[in-house]
């Protein structure tokens, strides 16, 4: 559930409401060329509406936090924001009193309106937040602080800027998000984003804003949420709701030393837009409807996967307005690592095939346990040495789903699975479609450097920093070399 960040907005929001209330057989190359600069262009701008959440704000030892804004009329039809800000508990630091633990952190929100590209700031206040928790442990959790705020403003283009100090350390994070409110006085139709909740029947919390891309298994029910804005009743407005999953690559990383993956293989491209594959499809019609008008979906949480919920509006002969949210279903906990799969699944990368397909065919979660315990005390054969590497191991895996998730969990990717067997690298140069990584202070040598590239997909809208790993054969050396020393525990002599 969300905490409102109060304020005295009452003045504010009656000089919101009076001023809104005023307020062929052959066609020649030219043509082709048209006809196709407008299809890249309608695309282009279809794409542009397209939303997958907030970006996580992620540096180890900062406030983690995630800023989402959506643009809405409340029960009054008074236009304005609603600001949602969430911090993870785990990334603060707390102080005890009478067995609570509280860390106090400062939040600034600054809100910019954008007019002809142009940006201009009209609010800024910042507000002192007490984050609370009965737990000692809250410092190491995953859960998270959800703040809210509604925030009066006219219909138009906005930027919100958030930064969160953490007053025990001083450090900042900061947060950037947009959004746009429809006008209803206007001569045409109108939409806004549309905002993802999620319910979970074990609380009793109702529909929470879902902020970032990725949807914790943990919620039983989705609801879509868009209000459309209607000037006047001349034509019908009909409104065509979708969901659709695409096929993507689900595979954790390959061996650094492994073959390239083909250009045509779903490795290579991440995720097919091109076949998508529909799971349902709603209509409805406003006829009498005027000014804004709330439209919403609610559906059972589908199966893990890549997912696309879009909304075509169309209203007489007027251009049709599209609007989408795209998300992922993933674990229980993610970006945590939780449950005895989880602390499965990412052993393929110290086990060799063999070892890791005996122990994914366990299936008693006590055999599964203690196999997982055998094999991290085989070689290490010290407990507290074992406890120290797990927990760097998953600290690590934990790290990378909050840096590296696209179309799927971080540690999976190529450069999480570099992360989590290297650490995080000495120095990172970033080109247009590639990122080089060096272990070492000397640049040129090849056994200590890696290089990433992002694949070109023509004619698909490709969203995700997707990069794989250029694999060279003296690979093989290093990784084995790396696996080693995670096996035997000398890796936390290499920290």
């Amino acid at each position: 559930m969300y905490l409102k960040i109060n304020h005295n907005d009452e003045a504010h929001t009656n000089s919101i409401q009076a001023s809104y209330s005023m307020s062929t057989s052959s066609i020649n190359l030219s043509t082709i060329m048209i006809l196709m600069l407008l299809l890249v262009s309608c695309r282009s701008q279809q794409m542009s509406n397209i939303d997958r959440g907030a970006e996580v704000v992620y540096r180890e030892g900062y406030p983690e936090i995630r800023v989402l804004a959506s643009g809405l009329f409340d029960e009054d039809d008074i236009p304005g924001i609603d600001l949602y800000i969430d911090i993870i508990k785990g990334s603060l630091i707390y102080k005890s009193d009478n067995n609570l633990f509280s860390a106090n952190v400062d939040i600034t929100i600054q809100v910019y309106q954008i007019i002809n590209n142009d940006k201009t700031l009209i609010q800024s206040r910042t507000d002192v937040v007490t984050v609370s928790d009965a737990s000692s442990r809250v410092s190491e959790s995953g859960e998270m602080a959800k703040l809210s705020q509604r925030i009066p403003l006219l219909p138009g283009r906005y930027e919100i800027i958030v930064s969160v100090v953490d007053r025990s350390s001083g450090n900042q994070s900061v947060g950037r998000t947009s959004t746009t409110i429809p006008n209803p006085l206007s001569d045409t139709i109108g939409v806004t984003d549309i905002l993802l909740l999620g319910k979970s029947n074990k609380d009793d919390y109702g529909f929470v804003p879902i902020t970032t891309y990725f949807v914790q298994a943990r919620y039983d029910t989705l609801k879509f949420q868009l209000q459309v804005t209607r000037p006047f009743e001349e034509f019908e407005t009909l409104i065509d709701m979708k969901l659709s999953t695409f096929l993507a690559d689900t595979t954790h990383a390959r061996e650094l030393a492994a073959i390239q993956p083909s250009q045509g293989s779903i490795i290579y491209k991440g995720i097919e837009y091109a076949n998508d594959k529909e799971l349902f499809t709603s209509s409805r019609t406003l006829r009498s409807e005027t000014g804004s008008v709330l439209i919403e979906y609610i559906t059972p949480v589908p199966t893990n996967g890549n997912y696309r919920f879009e909304a075509n509006i169309s209203h007489g002969s007027s251009d049709i307005l599209y609007k989408a949210r795209e998300f992922n279903i993933t674990t229980t906990n993610f970006p945590s690592v939780r449950n005895l799969q989880e602390f499965v699944q990412p052993l393929a990368y110290l086990m060799n095939r063999r070892e890791y397909n005996e122990l994914s065919r366990i299936s008693s979660p006590d055999s599964l346990k203690d196999a997982i315990d055998v094999f991290w005390l085989s070689e290490m054969r010290n407990s507290n040495k074992a406890r120290q590497v797990i927990e760097l191991y998953y600290t690590r895996i934990e790290q990378a789903n909050k840096q590296f998730s696209n179309f799927k969990e971080g540690w999976k990717t190529d450069m999480g699975m570099i992360f989590i067997l290297f650490g995080p690298p000495y120095y990172v140069e970033n080109n247009l479609d590639s990122s080089i990584w060096y272990y070492s202070y000397n640049r040129y040598d090849p056994r200590t450097t890696f290089r990433f590239v992002r694949p070109r997909i023509s004619n698909q809208f490709f969203p995700y920093q997707h990069y794989i790993l250029q694999r060279e054969s003296y690979y093989h050396s290093i990784e084995y070399e790396k696996v080693q020393m995670w096996r035997s525990g000398h890796i936390l002599n290499s920290q």
